[in-house]
Formats: C-alpha cells, sequence, structure tokens
C-alpha cells in the first residue's frame, strides 16, 4: 500500500476509534452483513440490560488483522476486539491484550469450564487466556450426496483412510468435467493432510521449521499425488481461480475440504441433497484444526470493567446460540453445541460430525511472526502445486525462511 493510502486509512481508522462524547464502550469486528445484523439486536439488548454501558460497533469487514496493527500502532485499539487465533499471538506477544482469566477467575456469571478446552488452547499464548472463545473453527469433508448416488460410491464415514478416500474420487472424476476432490493451496487446507501423517509445518516449541523432515515431505506429496498422480483434483489451468466451495455448489466437485463457515451459503443455493464426514485417516489417524475467534480486550481500555461485562454478555449461552443458529459456527460452548441451536438448526444432517472431530483435534501452531509464515507458504508454494517446480526445491528457500523467522520470535 502506497505510504499516502496507508496515512488516509490510519487517518480514518484512528477517528473511528476516538473516543466518542458519550464515553461508549468501542468493539470492533469483522463479518457479514447477515453476522453484523445477528450482533446488533445482541448489542442492543446489552445495552437494555447495562443502561450505563453505551457501544459503538466498529465494523472493519476486508483486511481487519491488518487494520488491527494500524490502531495498535497509533494507540488506539478498541476497548473490545474480535480476534482470531491465528493472529492472536502476535498481539498478545506485543503486550496490547489483557490476561483474560484475570476477569474470570473473579466472574459468577462465567467459568473457563463452559467452553471446550481446545479453543481456550488456542485463545491462548504463552499459558495465558488472551480472548474469550466465540467459536471453534475445524474443517471436514463436505460431499455431494447426488454426485456420489449417480456412480453407486458409497457415503464417507467415520474412520475412513486416504487411500478410501482416493479411491471414491477417482470413481467420481469424469476428465475435466467433475472432479472427485478439491484442492486448495491456502495452507488452511493443507495442513490436515500433514497432521494425520504426523508431520508439520514447524517443530512442537516453534523454533525451526520441519517441512524438510521425510514425514513432511512425505505428507506433502501425498497431497500433491492427488493432482499429479490420481488426476482426481482440478489444477489451476482446469479451473482458473474458481474457489473449491464455487465448484462444489455447480455440482463439478463430489466432495471438499471445508469449514462451517459455508454453510450458510449452501442451505440458500444448493439444490442437492449434501452432508459431512470427518477428514480421512492418515498414517497417524485423522486429524484437523481446532483454531477459534472470540472477544479481547485490549490493555489501553480506560473502561476494562464495562468492557468485561460486554465480552461476558457475548460469551453467553444465549448470545452464542444466536450466533450458531445462523448455521455460521461451531459453538464454543458444549452446553450450544449440543443443543437444537446447533444440531438442528437445518443441514447438514451430520452436524455432529463438526464436533465429534474436536477430541482428537488441535489449534495451529501459531508463532508472532505467523502472518509472515503464512504468506511465504502462500506465495512460494504455487510452482510445485502446479507442477512447475519439484516439490523438495521449492520448500528448501521456504523452510530457511520459516527457520529466520522463527529465530527472530525468539526472545
Amino acid at each position: 500500500m502506497r505510504l499516502k493510502g496507508l496515512l488516509a486509512l490510519l487517518a480514518l481508522l484512528t477517528a473511528a476509534c476516538a473516543r466518542p462524547a458519550t464515553d461508549a464502550v468501542t468493539f470492533s469486528t469483522w463479518g457479514s452483513i447477515e453476522e453484523i445484523e445477528t450482533l446488533k439486536p445482541l448489542l442492543a439488548d446489552f445495552e437494555r440490560e447495562n443502561p450505563d454501558v453505551k457501544v459503538k460497533l466498529i465494523h472493519i469487514p476486508d483486511e481487519y488483522p491488518h487494520k488491527i496493527r494500524l490502531l495498535a500502532a497509533s494507540g488506539t485499539l478498541p476497548d473490545v476486539l474480535f480476534m482470531e487465533s491465528q493472529t492472536l499471538s502476535g498481539f498478545a506477544n506485543r503486550g496490547v491484550l489483557r490476561d483474560m482469566d484475570a476477569f474470570l477467575r473473579k466472574d459468577e456469571q462465567l467459568k473457563r469450564s463452559e467452553f471446550y478446552r481446545p479453543v481456550l488452547d488456542a485463545m491462548s499464548w504463552k499459558g495465558k487466556l488472551y480472548g474469550i472463545p466465540r467459536d471453534l473453527s475445524n474443517l471436514v469433508i463436505f460431499y455431494n450426496k447426488r454426485l456420489f448416488d449417480a456412480a453407486r460410491v458409497p457415503y464417507p464415514n467415520a474412520g475412513w483412510t486416504y487411500e478410501e478416500m482416493v479411491e471414491k474420487a477417482q470413481r467420481l472424476t469424469k476428465g475435466d468435467q467433475q472432479f472427485g476432490i478439491g484442492f486448495a493451496p491456502f495452507p488452511l487446507y493443507w495442513l490436515p493432510y500433514l497432521w494425520s501423517d504426523g508431520a508439520d509445518v514447524m517443530d512442537a516449541d516453534m523454533r525451526r521449521s520441519t517441512l524438510l523432515e521425510p514425514k513432511s515431505l512425505a505428507a506433502l506429496h501425498r497431497y500433491l499425488d492427488l493432482r499429479t498422480k490420481y488426476h482426481v483434483a482440478p489444477t489451476e489451468a482446469q479451473v482458473g481461480n474458481a474457489r473449491m466451495s464455487q465448484l462444489f455448489a455447480q455440482g463439478k466437485l463430489a466432495m471438499m475440504v471445508g469449514g462451517r463457515w459455508v454453510v450458510p451459503g449452501f442451505r440458500k443455493k444448493l439444490d442437492f441433497g449434501w452432508d459431512v464426514a470427518p477428514f480421512p485417516r492418515g498414517k497417524t489417524g485423522s486429524v484437523v484444526d481446532a483454531d477459534a475467534s472470540g472477544w479481547s480486550i485490549a490493555k489501553s481500555s480506560k473502561q476494562p470493567e464495562k468492557a468485561w461485562r460486554l465480552v461476558r454478555y457475548l460469551a453467553s449461552k444465549k448470545s452464542i446460540a444466536a450466533f450458531t443458529e445462523s448455521g455460521l459456527i461451531v459453538p464454543s460452548r458444549p452446553d450450544v453445541a449440543n443443543s437444537s441451536a446447533f444440531l438442528g438448526s437445518g443441514p447438514p444432517a451430520s452436524s455432529k460430525v463438526f464436533l465429534d472431530v474436536i477430541a482428537a483435534a488441535r489449534p495451529t501452531r501459531t508463532p508472532p511472526s505467523y502472518d509472515e509464515i503464512l504468506y511465504e507458504l502462500i506465495d512460494g508454494l504455487p510452482p510445485a502445486w502446479n507442477g512447475e517446480a519439484e516439490l523438495e526445491a521449492t520448500l528448501r528457500p521456504i523452510s530457511a525462511r520459516i527457520d529466520a523467522l522463527l529465530q527472530e520470535d525468539r526472545p
């Protein structure tokens, strides 16, 4: 971004977050129009129940983490921030967020035990909780029942394997008109292939890259094989920049790896039967992410007690049920997840799969430099994904850069 544009954006955001005359609690979030429409009545209810607190909503639909970084740099962070776990560590490491455990320990209305353990882990950094989770983000396999029925292929089920997925995908692929399984270059979608084979991008201490270790190379090759060996996943040349969810909605994709966020759109658009199944087992199991989104309070907030009351309200069973009923999220609270708000709000029929996979799921390892690592992977791997370069040769400079970034993260 050019400097002039950057300064203009900073001025705009700073003005938006300047303390209003009413001394309202400022609250920033991203989200679709539909999500904001769910949020607004909740904020109105909160204000009715807390007449001494007004909330100023700051909706930032695009480039949210980047714009929040600008606000942090200018010292004008909102009181309450909606955060995702994958960017939380960078903010927590800079000391701009409050320890939420301190609030929870004193509160009589909200307890740690009301949330799934993996989402609390995801919203933590170096043993401290920096966000109260709203939802759990994990991945499953979405499948088109009509294409499976037409090809007389049994639906996937719990315990199925990578090899069985390939066999089904082969039977469901028809040249370049219909594909068995999706292929997305974004790390979110291929990390389960690594984790389910016992590999990862970095070691458990987040001190070095493990991409060049034999099991990581083998797992990445198994993912690439879907395109280059079995020809069951579409190449970029075959589908251009079309997202896998678009191909799935068009009936051109029999299976795709996806998260709960596609459900509201699928409920509106799809004219065929569809459902979800667990990610297939690899060499060491079926392991997907257990990342999260939730609410944090800025350390710079001048009214943390009011900010906490807002967070507590948004994290209540009533509020999280309201977010859940739209189909958008896997709720962070088991009491909502196991209720009709989640299991009975509409398709997919097997929504419980999202809950069943939590036991083996894990948060993504997200050091402070995670954003930069992410873009090293996004920008660096396409030559290998597109068959233009050998995988290991492509990974060597990426792995070296990740090592350097992790070195910079060390205190």
